[in-house]
Formats: structure tokens, C-alpha cells, sequence
């Protein structure tokens, strides 16, 4: 095997292995399960076209080394002459001239850092892109999740929304059932006035109590007739309310519907799915924390693929440098001239028609300065653009290492919060609702405890998905996955 197959099959051999961390990124994504974010992570590491763009340029980038590496090609120039040229020795009839040109010494290798630190950057922006491609997936995932299990809160709502409207009508109904009866006491009362009426002179006492036992009746009738007219109105206020807000429950379970085709189709997109692909999703988000302590995770931020971009371009501008540097040297050129010559006839020298054939040297000579000095200059001016770019994307991420450190503990902070919240507003509207059941009284407060308790599990799953979100986001600024 010559020593250009064991070049290139060292390239094959090495884009294998890079390919291998793209798809598998680190050892947790070797051990996925079907339909879950491991399995997830490592199709998108497999499918996003952005992913595979980033790859391309960076193999693109990899050829550029044996590019840099390699002497310019050699010249080979031709000349005839049209009428012979006569010499001493002979008619010379064409000229052949062969010539290789080499920069100076150190030149080549210094062309080959640069453009292998350049391709180690490409490759670091390729790691950037799938890290920051890791988060995406998985902070869309985790809204597919959220709007899940809002729509799981909101149909269990419904359902006891329902429970008391059936109790609303129930209590309304039996309030219907006992007003009935006070409009027959009252005829009766007043048939009873008629027959003492209608009965003899001596009956004018009677008839005087009758009257008085009709008037009677009558206002007893009227006293219960009105406190049951209020009871009606009150019941059926009552079902009125549930009524309202079960319709506006209905339309946000709508909204929230149509959320989560948004979510699903965004989470698809990164793993280059068809939009309505069905996406696995846990019945319960696992415990998270976070790997380490806080002191030892802002250590690590140096570990985050922009930052070691930056540091792999400021490198590569480094090796530019020396390049340029060498282009300021002259360029050696080795080379032949043959000629081609033909006899004199009758002429018997020994060198008659003989074919001359000359070494060459030649160099170029480097005097305009001004360009070389400009070039290391150029070079040392991105260099220190690189390093400096480092130093901007470590103290950002700093911030954003605070921001999602700050987001995680009030995330933890608001899950146990609302964990109580939501269980004391599930015991006041159970006893509330027995309460109703009863005397049917506090319906008001029960729909009002029902929506602060459909906010308490809303706010609940927004906690535990900020919390997760905020482990993801602390995972990607230190290249953790």
C-alpha cells in the first residue's frame, strides 16, 4: 500500500469516526429505547438537513488540508519554429522546458495548519449546531408535553364542571318539586270561605271566621310561594354559571388542541418527519436535577463547541501567520530545457545534430513588502478577532448559565408550591361541593376554586417543563447531553 492510499484511508477511517460522534453524540444516545428522547435525539442527529449541511462543509473543509499541502504543478512549455533556427551545430526545430516551482521551506506546512485548524473549526461549528439542534428537540418535546397534559387537565375539569351541572339541575328540579304544592293549599283555603259563605243567617260568625281562615291561608300561600320563586331563580343562576364557564372551557380544550399540532409539527421539523407524525409522550416527566454542583457546571462552560470554535479560528490565523511570513520568501524553481536540433547535411562534426539538453534554476524575488507585511498583519488582526469573540461568547454564556440556574430553582420552588395549592383547592372544593349537595349553598365559590385550581395544575406543568428546560439549557452551555 502506497503512502497516498494510507493517506486517504486514514481521511476515510477519521471521517467515519467524526460521523459517528455526530450521529451518536455521547454515550447516553447509544442506549436508547423506541420512542423516547434518546431515540429522539439520535434521529435528529441522523435526519435535520441543518445537521447534515454542517457536516457537508466540514467534510468540504477536511479536503482543503491536502490542498494546502501540495506543491503548485509543474510547468511544461512548448515552442516550434516555424523556419528553422540555424545554429552552429544544427538546425534547432523546437524547445521543450520542464519546470517545478516550490515555495520556501516550512511554506507547505504552514499552509496545512492553518487549514487544518480551519476544518477543526468548521468541525466545532458543526458541534455547536447539533448541541444547539439537541436543545431544540428537546425543548419541543417537552411543549408537546406541556400542551398534552394541559389538555389532560382541562378534560378532567370538564368532567367535574359536568358533575355539578347535573348537581345544579338536580337541586333546581327538587326546588321546582317543592314550590308545587302552595298554590293548592291556597284554592283549597278558598273553597272552604265559599261553603261558610254560602250557609244560613246564624252561619255570619262562621262566615267571619271562614273569612278570616281564607285571608289567612291566602297570605301563608303567597309567603310560600315567594321564597321558593327566589330558590328557582337562585338554581337556575346556578346552572347558568357552570353552563358559562363549561363553554369557555370547551374552547380553550379547542385552543389547546390546536396547540399541540403546532407543538408536534415544530418537533418534527428537526427530526425532518412529516409534520403530523405521532410523538411519544410520557405519561409523567422523570425527576431531573442537575449533574453536578453549580460551582463545577460554570467551570465547564469552557467546554461549549462556539467557544472552542473561536479558539480553533484564532489557531488557524496563528498558522496563517507563519504562512505568510514564508510567502516572503522567494520561491525556488527547478527545472529542464531540451532542444530539439537537426544535422547540417555533409557535415561530419561530432556535435552536429546533437539534441541539447540544459538544468534550470530559477526563484522569484519577493520585493514589494507591502503585501506579505499586510498579510500578516490581516492575520494577526482575526486572531485576535477570534480571541476576543471567545471571551464575548464565555461571558454571555455566563449570563445564560445564570439565567437558567435562576429559572431552575424557582422552577423547583413553584412545583412544590403549586403541588400544595393544587391539593388544598382539590380538599375546599370537595367539601364545598358536599356542602352544595346539602344545603346548596357556596356554588359560587366552588366554580371559583374550580378555575383556581385548573390555573394551580396549569402552573404546575409549566414549572415542572420550565425545570426541564432549564436542565437542557444548562446541558447545552456546557456540551453536556
Amino acid at each position: 500500500m502506497t503512502i497516498n492510499n494510507i493517506q486517504r484511508f486514514s481521511r476515510s477511517v477519521f471521517r467515519l469516526l467524526i460521523l459517528s460522534v455526530v450521529l451518536t453524540g455521547f454515550p447516553e444516545l447509544t442506549a436508547q429505547q423506541p420512542d423516547s428522547i434518546s431515540f429522539y435525539l439520535h434521529e435528529a442527529a441522523a435526519n435535520n438537513p441543518g445537521l447534515k449541511a454542517k457536516y457537508a462543509q466540514y467534510q468540504a473543509s477536511l479536503e482543503k488540508v491536502p490542498q494546502a499541502g501540495t506543491l503548485p504543478d509543474p510547468e511544461l512549455q512548448f515552442g516550434f519554429f516555424i523556419k528553422k533556427m540555424t545554429l552552429m551545430e544544427g538546425y534547432q526545430l523546437a524547445d521543450f522546458r520542464l519546470m517545478q516551482m516550490a515555495p520556501w521551506f516550512g511554506s507547505l506546512k504552514a499552509a496545512k495548519d492553518e487549514a487544518s485548524k480551519m476544518a477543526l473549526a468548521k468541525f466545532e461549528e458543526m458541534e455547536s449546531v447539533r448541541n444547539q439542534l439537541f436543545f431544540d428537540v428537546k425543548n419541543a418535546w417537552y411543549q408537546v408535553y406541556l400542551s398534552a397534559k394541559e389538555i389532560e387537565s382541562t378534560q378532567n375539569n370538564l368532567t367535574l364542571l359536568r358533575s355539578l351541572e347535573r348537581m345544579a339541575i338536580i337541586r333546581l328540579r327538587s326546588a321546582g318539586n317543592a314550590a308545587s304544592p302552595g298554590p293548592a293549599s291556597m284554592s283549597e283555603g278558598s273553597a272552604t270561605g265559599q261553603k261558610a259563605g254560602n250557609s244560613g243567617m246564624g252561619g255570619s260568625a262562621m262566615g267571619s271566621q271562614a273569612d278570616k281562615k281564607s285571608g289567612t291561608g291566602s297570605s301563608s300561600a303567597m309567603s310560600a310561594e315567594t321564597p321558593m320563586a327566589g330558590a328557582d331563580q337562585g338554581g337556575m343562576i346556578n346552572v347558568l354559571r357552570v353552563q358559562m364557564e363549561l363553554g369557555e372551557l370547551e374552547n380553550k380544550l379547542e385552543g389547546l388542541k390546536d396547540q399541540l399540532v403546532t407543538n408536534k409539527t415544530r418537533f418534527n421539523s428537526y427530526l425532518n418527519r412529516k409534520p403530523d407524525a405521532d410523538v411519544f409522550i410520557v405519561k409523567e416527566l422523570p425527576e431531573t436535577t442537575l449533574p453536578v454542583s453549580a460551582s463545577l457546571l460554570a467551570d465547564s462552560i469552557v467546554n461549549n463547541p462556539m467557544i472552542r470554535m473561536y479558539d480553533a479560528d484564532r489557531r488557524a490565523n496563528e498558522a496563517r501567520m507563519v504562512m505568510a511570513n514564508r510567502m516572503g520568501y522567494p520561491m525556488i524553481g527547478i527545472g529542464l530545457n531540451y532542444s530539439l536540433i537537426q544535422k547540417f547535411p555533409d557535415v561530419t562534426s561530432m556535435m552536429n545534430g546533437k539534441d541539447m539538453l540544459m538544468p534550470m534554476v530559477t526563484a522569484t524575488l519577493p520585493i514589494y513588502r507591502k503585501k506579505y507585511t499586510s498579510l500578516q498583519q490581516e492575520a494577526g488582526f482575526l486572531r485576535d478577532a477570534a480571541a476576543e469573540s471567545a471571551k464575548n461568547v464565555h461571558n454571555e454564556l455566563k449570563v445564560s448559565y445564570q439565567e437558567a440556574l435562576q429559572l431552575y430553582h424557582d422552577a423547583d420552588r413553584r412545583i412544590d408550591l403549586y403541588n400544595r395549592q393544587a391539593s388544598l383547592a382539590e380538599k375546599t372544593i370537595t367539601l364545598l361541593t358536599q356542602s352544595f349537595s346539602v344545603a346548596g349553598t357556596d356554588f359560587e365559590e366552588i366554580l371559583r376554586l374550580q378555575q383556581k385550581l385548573l390555573d394551580y395544575q396549569f402552573k404546575q406543568i409549566e414549572a415542572l417543563v420550565d425545570r426541564n428546560v432549564a436542565i437542557a439549557t444548562i446541558n447545552s452551555i456546557i456540551a453536556h447531553q
